[in-house]
């Protein structure tokens, strides 16, 4: 069985996949004050939990966006397995092209969404990942990752309103009532999902416009995308994965090891 692992902002993504099938998928919080021992524990806890023995494990990869999570993360796996992660990064065979300025800035989880993506459908498509920042990447008709858009996230953005804003209270993210809000607390629901939703409608217009494309193919994961995507009014239907960065770690993993052999 292969361990998967997306070290990402606000979270950790996890995942065992048996094969092609993903047998459980499970997140915790990211923390960089808490030690080797205390993630090993969490870890075998969520082993536990899905009723899979970590002696099952035979591969396990690696992709963060959190450098200093990296050595804390490869020896909680190692301790828990005996296995050293495949981690995502230069060396590591995605079989994807990267036609951006600086190939080395795009993020593990990116990487990994782009592969599942691509090997979802073909370009020209746009995948979204509602996280921490919410972020579109490009895939050309070429299949190459020709850029990304980082623009603000949901539940960063509700956050940086109440902290900023003295009569804006930290609330709960809801589904909005309507568009426009009759109380702070609805109001702020609705600016932040309908407003993310209008965003995203917007950029991928633009994102058509400038392709010169009529419909793209868009794919959307992350945290809060089952939150934004019912709000979205495009003519660009979007399709939810939520296990996009799981399954393209696996297919990156399947690669290298296929590569090993030869």
């Amino acid at each position: 069985m292969l361990f998967a692992c997306s070290i990402e902002n606000a979270r950790i993504n996890l995942g065992v996949f048996d094969g092609d099938r993903l047998v459980f998928e499970s997140s915790i919080t990211t923390d960089a004050s808490k030690s080797v021992d205390e993630y090993a524990i969490l870890l075998r806890g969520i082993f536990d939990l899905y009723q899979v023995a970590l002696a099952s494990i035979d591969g396990a990869i690696l992709a963060s966006v959190v450098r200093p999570m990296n050595a804390v993360l490869i020896q909680v796996i190692e301790k828990l397995t005996g296995i050293k992660p495949m981690l995502v990064g230069p060396g590591v065979k995605t079989g994807l092209n990267i036609k951006t300025d600086i190939p080395s800035q795009v993020g593990g989880d990116i990487v990994a969404n782009a592969v599942a993506a691509v090997s979802l459908t073909k370009g020209p498509l746009v995948f979204i990942d509602f996280g921490t920042a919410t972020t579109l990447t490009g895939i050309n008709a070429q299949g190459e990752l020709c850029g990304v858009l980082i623009c603000p996230g949901v539940r960063s953005s509700l956050d940086a309103l109440s902290a900023n804003a003295a009569e804006l209270p930290k609330i709960a993210l809801e589904n909005p009532k309507s568009v426009l809000g009759r109380n702070t607390i609805d109001s702020m629901t609705g600016g932040i999902i309908i407003g993310t939703a209008a965003m995203i409608d917007g950029l991928l217009d633009r994102i058509a416009a400038e392709w010169d494309w009529n419909q793209l193919t868009v794919i959307a994961t992350g945290t809060y995308a089952d939150r934004i995507i019912p709000y979205c009014r495009s003519s660009h239907p979007i399709r939810h994965e939520p296990s996009l960065t799981l399954q393209g770690l696996r297919l990156i993993h399947r690669l290298n090891e296929r590569t090993k052999a030869i």
